[in-house]
């Protein structure tokens, strides 16, 4: 480093010792590279030195030297205790060594010279160190005095260059270190420390350094003269002229900095980087806030006697200077230091004073003689001493406080030039008044602890408006001021803290002014208004918030009855006073600004707004101390903007002769605020900006545009106009908001521009807006003056934006569709556009050129990248256009990493997008977003624009890449690499990524640089990439990588090395890292491992490194290799696996046995622990097996079921598909890898009865399958061997279809085609499948094994055939499920050729053939097949074999049949161990037409009894009517013990038997079960006791009261709804509400407070019904998981949660009705998730409790459409468009799909029940845009249509959109889900037949709903016959006239 010049050096080594170093070998590394340099001269050890030449010392050894000392004052403590004893001898001997060194003469320095920087770096790193460790305080301490002693030795001997270039400078290092640096001096120190600082100041060495100048001139020859000249300017210009006058100061600042540090009363801490005299000024600080601790010096008579000399000689030198300064004409020179040491003598005697805790009487005096208006002297710097001195004495003499008191209040109230004070130019108050309010609050405080006081006393305010008298009283409008008369009422006067004698009033204080000039008054009331609003800070600070208020208001008061100096005091003083006020103070200063700035008065001679404008604007600037408030006053400045435009307007079009020239002058300056608050670089409005503020900022450049601020044709003064708008524009928000209803009339009917003053100047606007669009003149013509002005705003607005490199904003513009619907203006504003645009391109071509371009124009590409995908194609086409224009015009851009990136997220985005047409077809994903760039795309719902986006940005990024890799090929390829290596792994090999594709497409392309490769592409007819050189960089780069990665991992000596340790290369090395693997593997097993994936993959890699990298192959770790992910078997851990797995393989072959083995093993584990595809957890079963509840559809659950589903199959998935290319690699050659897939094939496929039958399951079974058949026909087996794997295989692909036939789970097509291939594949497998090798390994005879084997054959014929049958069944279903509209471009249906050839006779050798495979698949074959003669065949098979079919529900309806039929004794004795069927059909077992045979009673009652209680509760109805067949008391016995078992079971039931008990609304006509149900409540009230007995108290009471307000309501049903409402607000003012009582329409949750003034009469003819408020407390479970956690499953949690939750009473009306319909539509909504279809229903709960009486909980936050015709809502798209925003809004689009799935879900309930009544009273829409239908008074009707008006095909986007066809779809998949459970549908209904409900018609009502069902068409023919009931139902006459009806007759409207 030595040959580095100047400062560099020095620059190095400082930053090298302020390094923060992390280990102990950096700091050795530092210290060396110091120390190397740090040489010291020899050190006698003796202490006697001879004489001997100066050592010298060069400019590096000096720099090394202060590198060191710093390295040391900033090393962590636990090294300086390490090495102090080292330390501490050479920054001594450093120190000692300094008087004596010759300094190389350099001028290299910044501030300070070498000699200088090494006493202050030596003497700091001392002091910092013995801070610390006080045991070498004493040796510190000592070197100090030593050095100090040396120098004044060599002061007296040394020449005078030396003197003046190295022992001044070195007294000043130590004058910097010991005020800088903090240290706990004690007295003793200081005395001694005194004593030699004394010498420094002895007249001798004094009179030495003044006349060192003439002697330099006389020792010296011009060269050195010259040097110290320049040596001397440095200092002199850095207020530092080193003479014996500023010794003087030093030496006295020194000594009071050590004294206050030894007197502070806490220890004095830094916080953050030392600053120059930090010491002294922190203890100084110390002292003035808090009183100083005693030193303890009454026996040290010494000390004592020191302090007082110091006293006396301080004083005397000020005196001795006052008298000098008294004796002269002029200020003293600047080298006499004669201010700085007068107050510095002032501080020093005060401190000694507060040390010897006595108060010196003529320092006492000399400070009262200072603070008053007959002060022998004025100075800023003295005066300010003076008061400081006198704070810290006040501190610890408080005695005199009273007494300062009343001189301090003289004192600011007196005409004194040192208050003097420029508002406009100066920042701050004068320091004098600072201090002297800081000391007047402290005396003040003082005083009101002598005398007891709280501090909040009122005291304080009086001497605040003591003071303020003085304002009043320099009025020159006192007698007429108001605000002066209201003074002189406050009572506060009256308690002034006062002497005797000390008269303070209104007018003795006005008399005391008469005297004065008006210049003196003008000063005293500036000072007095400064030291009122300085006393308030400081009383703030103390935490007197009201003092600040008050202080504020009575300023305020003042503001306007002054003489104008004094209110730009007001104005300027106000200011500091807002930035530490509470909010409402500021805001009413902000406002009080605003109103003078509005009534200003041009002709008011005062200038006000000047005075205001010059507040608002340091206001403004100010504002960052109070972030807070940023919005508040941005927001009021906004405001008074606009108001004063409009005020403009209106005097012009009130006066057109007025000149309002100076009043637009006026509004542009108050642009100067606004701009001050917004450069602020914390404030961003514009980021996430209100409508409200949107507005504002919109206002402004209305204004601006309107009086042509934003032209630029401004002169003069006005220069700075276009500058301050431009930093405005920066900051502006969005102009435009996409979601504003009503844009075009707000830019129209603006509320800032006055039209009529708008029409008389718009002519010239027009002409600027020609200038700007030439072409568009004709449309210019035709727009209106707000038009235009918008226009120009735009133009104005986003050129300065452009210019600023934010062009982004631009697209804002076209987001809004009702601008885009203004023909005129849409094309202008497309016009200005292009021009902003072509202006960004100069502008930027001007900034390119000289390398400028803002650095944040790369996140504004990516903004514009964002908004070229955005929603509203004029805004996408905008921000497509602008995107293209900059990147073609300057492909350099696109070498930015950040840029690039995003590109290829975009695509990646945009492709899955698309990709969700198909992955999840009736949910589109609206929002896609990238961890990875952070952007957030939100897109269209319609695929066709998805897809056109998508496109184009394709076709755009190839040309941007083009250009790039023509520009600059290296730097892109380099980016598109670490893009390619920064991408997360992906999980499964389905996964793809176009962005990747891309990147890796261009990465290897062949740019222009490679010249040759080029050329011979083009010569040649083969295509040439480098695909070589990126693998090979990729490699390179991972393989150093990893290579760093392992050194530092070995280099690791922390616990947790373990798994973190380096491959090793032999065996006895890995022992620790197997430990790691087994204790994982245990952890793992017993659910307690926290490691993530991430860890997991990184274990599995090291492992498959280790065994790379052994000679030998370890088995252990093998085992742990292959089983550690087994262990966890989630997809990201097998996929892991599967990676190390083929690695290891690829590395060494010879491992593949070894791996395929531990693979076999633990596949077979998951077999037997059944995990995966083998889990029993996720099979398919009967919906209704499942409690049904009464709550809206939620897809998070259907979510859930998905993500559980393929989280367990895709492991075996990814196993699989890594076996087929191990099979397809062993095939030929390796027959141990292909015994041992023999053996996992044949093993599984036994296993066949565990496979999982869920949907989803369907593609890996049969997977599966097509693997085992490959295996098959890739092994040579004998015949035996091979049947027996075939017949495995069949049974497997059998299996499938020994459960219900299933649809798809969820909206995946993607799936559903897979499964379609996957099934096809397989069809074709069976189709070619035979017997491969006739022979056979047998004992038998030849002619017996030939035999054997013919049997084989045609075992294989006979199953093959029924196996293809199902196969093409199921391949059909799948098709119809895919294309259920049928449509030609989604394909056509698969038409098996078996079935369409099969006779009726062929079916029975068919079932029988299935039969013997498993009868549950004859069973369901009858589901699939509509043969009558397969059906017998199955009915014959179960009676004759039942006991084969005892474990198959389903088979139960062959045996007994629909009816009774004698002689089915000997078949019913199975009946007993039947599987149980679900618990609707076992009640049905009860009706009278299956004989009440006992076996079957006994069956039904057992079922009912095994449900779960909670799954029975749902069928209560059905269960009571059961009863009316109870012939043998099964049904009542079941009543009886669950009853028991549940407390809410029992409720339910028993308000059900009542409700029950009569046909008739009015309980008048007796239902004949009325006994049976009598007697039944009887004895389930009878049997309950205690809790039970209490708990139905409480419930039946409550509840009782609660419907008891509809009877007490009959009475008004007459009266007016405000009588019925007190009513009812007076009933349930009385009920209160016990511990646990429920509604009893939620039982799930208790009620926990009522709203007593909800209650709410509805409208009723004859009846009383109300509704009422109940806050109801639920219990829900919470799925916390985490995806980066290892171990499987989620955590779930309960939690309690409140809703308010609203409730219908009705007395009178027949609910049961309505509880049917809802049942059977929670049916429904059990059906539709169970297949994963998100078709949206909401059965609210509805529970009859009486005859005629019933609970209804009312459908939360929805609206019917009865009301939104009432509040005059045209038609359902208006609504949706009011409520969502535009139709190209995501919350319009998500509203309309919830519409969409909600309305294909009711529409199917409404078609299967024959919901009738379909009024708008009776649809509602709620929050979310879901249609849910309620009130079902009428149903099953006889004609089969529902409700589908226009305007709901309308809002679904009309007949031939999207979401029409979506509508379809949905329709008819959910007919389809439905039909397969029709008989469990079917008879909930007709159990309820004996109600006799009016919608009954006996029997024909049942026949007519098992119609609707088309139980006899298949699946195709059921899809057209639901089409062609959408089709009947659109438009509907009857459904038109219908609402008509309702319309005119009972005033319900329908459009």
């Amino acid at each position: 480093m030595d040959c580095l010049e100047l400062n560099i050096r020095q620059r190095i080594l400082s930053d090298l010792a302020t390094l923060q170093t992390e280990t102990q070998e950096d700091i050795f590394t530092i210290c060396n590279v110091n120390q190397s340099k740090a040489q010291l001269a020899p050190n006698d050890e003796s202490g006697e030195r001879e004489v001997e030449p100066r050592a010298f010392m060069s400019e590096a050894r000096a720099h090394c030297n202060i590198a060191f000392g710093e390295l040391v004052a900033n090393f962590p403590e636990e090294h300086i205790a390490r090495h102090i004893d080292t330390l501490i001898p050479v920054l001594t001997d450093l120190l000692h060594d300094v008087p004596s060194v010759d300094f190389d003469r350099c001028l290299s320095w910044d501030e300070w010279a070498l000699p200088d920087q090494l006493v202050f770096s030596t003497v700091s790193a001392l002091l910092r160190i013995c801070n610390a460790h006080q045991e070498y305080a004493d040796r510190a301490v000592m070197s100090i005095i030593t050095f100090v002693t040396d120098v004044v030795e060599n002061l007296k001997e040394s020449s005078s260059i030396d003197v003046l270039t190295h022992l001044t400078p070195s007294v000043h290092g130590l004058y910097r270190a010991i005020t800088s640096t903090l240290y706990p001096w004690t007295a003793s120190q200081w005395h001694l420390l005194s004593e030699s600082l004394q010498s420094l100041v002895a007249t001798p060495v004094l009179e030495r350094i003044n006349r060192l100048l003439l002697d330099i001139n006389q020792e010296a020859d011009a060269t050195s003269i010259a040097f110290c000249h320049t040596f001397i300017s440095r200092y002199i210009a850095l207020g530092r002229p080193l003479s014996g006058y500023f010794t003087i100061c030093c030496v006295m600042e020194m000594e009071w900095t050590v004294l206050a540090q030894a007197l502070a009363s806490a220890p004095l801490v830094h916080k953050g980087q030392v600053r120059e005299a930090a010491a002294a000024n922190k203890a100084w600080v110390n002292l003035m806030k808090c009183p100083a601790k005693d030193l303890g010096l009454e026996n040290d008579e010494e000390t004592k006697k020191a302090l007082r000399n110091i006293i006396r000689s301080a004083l005397q030198c000020f005196s001795d200077l006052l008298e000098q300064i008294e004796g002269m004409d002029t200020e003293p020179p600047v080298d006499t230091y004669a201010w700085e040491t007068m107050s510095e003598s002032l501080k020093l005697a005060s401190v000694c004073s507060v040390a010897l805790r006595e108060l010196d009487e003529n320092l006492h005096t000399r400070l009262m003689q200072l603070l008053s208006d007959s002060a022998p002297i004025l100075d800023n710097l003295v005066q300010e001493s003076a008061l400081k001195a006198t704070t810290v004495l006040v501190q610890s003499f408080p005695e005199i406080a009273p007494s300062f008191v009343i001189h301090l209040r003289r004192f600011v109230t007196s005409p004194l030039s040192i208050f003097e004070f420029a508002f406009n130019t100066e920042k701050r108050a004068p320091p004098p008044l600072t201090a002297a309010a800081k000391c007047l609050a402290l005396c003040i405080k003082v005083c009101l602890f002598l005398t007891g006081c709280h501090p909040g006393d009122d005291t304080i305010m009086s001497n605040m408006y003591s003071l303020l008298n003085y304002i009043a009283a320099t009025s020159k409008e006192i007698t007429e001021s108001s605000s002066s008369n209201q003074l002189l009422s406050n009572p506060f006067y009256a308690s002034s803290i006062t002497s005797p004698n000390d008269d303070v009033t209104f007018q003795s204080d006005e008399t005391g002014l008469r005297g004065r000039s008006d210049e003196e008054k003008r000063l005293i009331g500036i000072t007095t208004i400064s030291v009122v609003t300085r006393l308030a800070l400081e009383f703030h600070t103390a935490g007197e918030e009201e003092v600040t208020k008050l202080t504020i208001s009575m300023l305020l008061q003042r503001l306007r009855t002054l003489e104008p100096t004094l209110e730009a005091a007001i104005a300027y003083n106000l200011v500091d006073l807002a930035l530490v006020a509470p909010e409402e103070s500021f805001i009413d200063v902000a406002r009080a600004f605003s109103l003078i700035n509005r009534a200003t008065n041009l002709e008011d001679p005062r200038f006000s707004n000047n005075m205001v404008l010059a507040a608002q604007t340091r206001l403004a600037r100010e504002l960052d101390q109070r972030p807070d408030l940023y919005d508040v006053y941005l927001v009021e400045l906004l405001t008074l903007f606009g108001d004063k435009g409009v005020a403009i307007q209106n005097v012009a079009t009130s006066d057109r002769h007025v000149k309002t020239e100076e009043m637009i002058e006026q509004l542009a300056s108050l642009l100067l605020p606004i701009e001050a608050l917004l450069a602020h670089p914390d404030y961003s409005p514009h980021l996430a900006a209100s409508q409200e503020l949107t507005g504002l900022f919109r206002n402004l450049w209305f204004l601006c545009v309107l009086f042509h601020f934003t032209s630029g044709e401004e002169k003069g003064a006005m220069t700075w106009l276009m500058p301050a708008l431009a930093k405005i524009a920066t900051k502006t928000p969005t102009l435009v908001l996409e979601n504003a209803h009503d844009a075009a009339s707000e830019i129209e009917y603006s509320t800032v521009i006055r039209h009529e003053y708008a029409h008389s100047v718009i002519s010239k606007h027009r002409s600027f807006l020609t200038r700007h669009i030439p072409h568009r003149t004709s449309e210019i013509r035709s727009l209106s003056p707000g038009q235009v002005i918008f226009l120009l705003m735009m133009q104005d607005v986003e050129s300065m934006r452009s210019a600023a490199g934010l062009p982004s904003s631009l697209v804002s513009y076209f987001t809004n569709s009702s601008l885009n619907r203004q023909s005129y203006l849409i094309v202008c504003m497309e016009s200005i556009a292009d021009k902003v645009m072509r202006g960004c391109m100069g502008e930027m071509n001007s900034q390119a050129m000289e390398q400028a371009l803002p650095v944040h124009l790369s996140e504004e590409l990516r903004k514009l990248l964002v908004a070229s995908t955005h929603r509203i194609s004029r805004a996408r086409d905008v921000a497509a256009k602008y995107l293209f224009n900059l990147i073609t015009s300057f492909p350099s851009l696109m070498c930015d990493p950040p840029l690039v990136y995003a590109i290829l997220e975009c695509l990646t985005l945009l492709r899955h997008a698309c990709e969700n047409e198909f992955t999840d077809e009736y949910n589109p994903v609206y929002e896609f977003h990238s961890d990875c760039t952070g952007i957030t795309l939100q897109l269209t719902d319609d695929y066709k624009i998805r897809n056109d986006i998508l496109g184009q940005l394709q076709r755009n990024a190839n040309t941007w890449f083009e250009l790039a890799l023509s520009r600059a090929p290296i730097k892109l390829q380099s980016t598109l690499q670490k893009y390619l290596t920064a991408t997360q792994p992906l999980i499964g090999a389905d996964a793809t990524e176009l962005g990747a594709s891309v990147a890796e497409t261009f990465a290897k392309a062949l740019g222009p640089v490679h010249r040759q490769l080029s050329s011979l592409c083009s010569l040649s007819n083969w295509k040439s990439d480098r695909a070589r050189a990126l693998a090979s960089q990729f490699a390179n780069k991972c393989y150093f990588s990893g290579e760093v990665a392992g050194l530092r991992l070995a280099a690791r000596k922390n616990q947790d090395s373990l798994d973190k340790v380096a491959p090793q290369m032999q065996c006895t090395g890995v022992q620790p890292f197997k430990d790691k693997m087994a204790d994982t593997m245990n952890d793992i097993r017993n659910k307690r491992s926290s490691l993530t994936v991430q860890d997991l993959q990184r274990l599995l890699f090291r492992c498959a490194a280790i065994l790379i990298s052994l000679e030998k192959c370890d088995y252990t770790l093998v085992h742990f290799l292959v089983a550690l992910p087994f262990e966890v078997f989630t997809p990201s851990a097998v996929a892991a696996g599967i990676e190390t797995w083929m690695w290891v393989i690829a590395e060494r072959p010879n491992m593949e046995v070894v791996i395929m083995c531990e693979v076999l093993t633990s596949w077979f584990g998951t077999v037997k622990e059944r995990k995966g595809v083998f889990s029993a957890s996720s099979n398919c079963d009967d919906p209704f097996y499942h409690p049904i509840s009464y709550s809206p559809t939620d897809k998070d659950e259907i979510d859930r079921a998905t993500t559980h589903a393929r989280r367990l199959l895709m492991p075996h998935t990814l196993v699989l598909q890594m076996l087929f290319s191990r099979l397809q690699a062993a095939r030929y050659c390796r027959s141990t890898v292909m015994f041992l897939i023999q053996r996992l094939v044949l093993r599984s496929a036994q296993a066949h009865k565990l496979f999982s039958t869920h949907p989803l399951a369907r593609e890996l079974r049969y997977t599966f399958l097509l693997f085992g058949l490959e295996t098959l026909k890739s092994s040579h087996l004998d015949a035996v061997c091979e049947c027996m794997l075939r017949e495995s295989l069949y049974r497997t692909a059998y299996s499938w279809f020994a459960v219900r036939p299933q649809w798809s789970f969820g909206a995946n097509r993607v799936q559903v085609d897979a499964d379609i291939k996957v099934m096809s594949e397989f069809l074709v497998h069976l189709q070619g499948d035979s017997i491969r090798n006739m022979t056979s390994l047998s004992s038998l005879a030849p002619h017996q094994s030939a035999s054997k084997t013919s049997l084989y054959a045609t075992r294989l014929k006979n199953i093959n055939q029924p196996l293809r049958l199902l196969i093409e069944n199921e391949i059909f279903r799948l098709t119809v499920w895919a294309n259920p509209s049928n449509e030609a471009r989604r394909g056509s249906d698969l038409h098996g050729s078996l079935e369409r050839n099969m006779l009726e006779s062929t079916w029975p050798g068919i079932v029988r053939t299935v039969w013997e495979i498993d009868p549950a698949i004859a069973v369901y074959l009858t589901e699939r097949f509509k043969s009558p003669a397969a059906y017998a065949e199955v009915q014959n098979l179960v009676q004759s074999n039942a006991s084969q079919v005892v474990n198959t529900p389903e088979a139960l309806r062959f045996l007994i049949g629909d009816s009774f039929r004698g002689g089915q004794r000997r078949e019913l004795k199975y009946i007993i161990a039947w599987a149980p069927v679900t618990a609707v059909i076992a009640v049905t077992f009860f009706e009278r037409r299956h004989g009440n045979d006992p076996l079957l009673l006994q069956y039904a009652h057992r079922v009912l009894k095994q449900h779960p209680v909670d799954l029975t509760f749902f069928f209560v109805p059905q269960v009571v009517q059961a009863l009316r067949f109870d012939d043998l008391g099964y049904i009542a016995q079941f009543i009886f013990e669950t009853a028991k078992v549940s407390q809410l079971f029992c409720h339910q039931i028993i308000w059900n038997m009542k409700a029950n008990c009569y046909k008739d609304d009015a309980a008048e006509i007796e239902d004949p079960l009325k006994p049976a149900l009598d007697r039944m409540t009887d004895m389930v009230v009878d049997s309950l006791s205690g809790d039970a007995r209490a708990f139905y108290d409480r419930e039946f009471g409550f509840f009782n009261k609660v419907t008891s307000i509809s009877g007490k309501l009959k009475p008004f049903i007459k009266k007016s709804k405000p009588e019925k409402k007190a009513k009812i607000d007076e009933e349930m003012a009385k009920i209160v509400v016990d511990i646990g009582v429920y509604l009893p329409s939620n039982p799930d949750g208790s009620v926990i407070d009522i709203d007593k003034k909800s209650g709410r009469p509805l409208q009723s003819h004859a009846k009383a019904p109300f509704m009422a408020t109940f806050k109801v407390r639920k219990e829900r479970i919470i799925i916390d998981s985490d995806p980066e956690s290892l171990l499987d499953g989620a955590l779930e949690k309960r939690e309690e949660y409140d809703v308010w939750q609203q409730a219908i009473f009705k007395v009178g009306d027949d609910c049961r009705q309505d509880v049917l319909a809802l049942q059977i539509i929670a049916m429904f909504k059990n059906i539709f998730t169970s297949i994963g279809l998100t078709l949206y229903l909401f059965p609210y709960r509805v529970t009859a409790t009486a005859a005629g009486c019933g609970v209804i909980d009312v459908v939360p936050n929805a609206t019917s459409r009865d009301e939104m015709g009432r509040a005059t809502v045209n038609d359902l798209l208006d609504f949706f468009i009011s409520k969502y925003g535009g139709e190209e809004t995501v919350a319009f689009q998500c509203a309309r799909l919830n519409f969409i799935q909600s309305m294909a879900a009711y529409s199917v309930a409404c078609y299967i029940l024959q919901i009738k009544d379909r009024h708008n009273g009776n649809i509602m829409i709620d929050g979310e845009g879901h249609i849910v239908h309620i009130d079902f008074g009428f149903l099953f009707d006889i004609d089969d249509s529902f409700k589908l008006t226009h305007e709901m095909v309308v809002l679904m986007g009309g007949r031939y959109s999207q979401g029409y066809e979506l509508f379809q779809h949905l329709t008819v998949k959910a007919f389809l889900a439905i039909r397969p459970h029709a008989d469990q549908l079917v008879s909930t209904v007709q159990l309820m037949l004996g109600t006799g409900f009016p919608s009954f018609k006996g029997e024909p009502t049942i026949k007519r709903l098992k119609d609707r069902f088309a139980l006899g068409l298949n699946e195709r023919q059921a899809a057209e016959w639901m089409m062609g009931i959408i089709r009947n139902a659109h438009e509907n006459v009857r459904s038109t006239a219908y609402d008509e009806f309702q319309r005119a007759f009972a005033g319900i409207p329908y459009k």
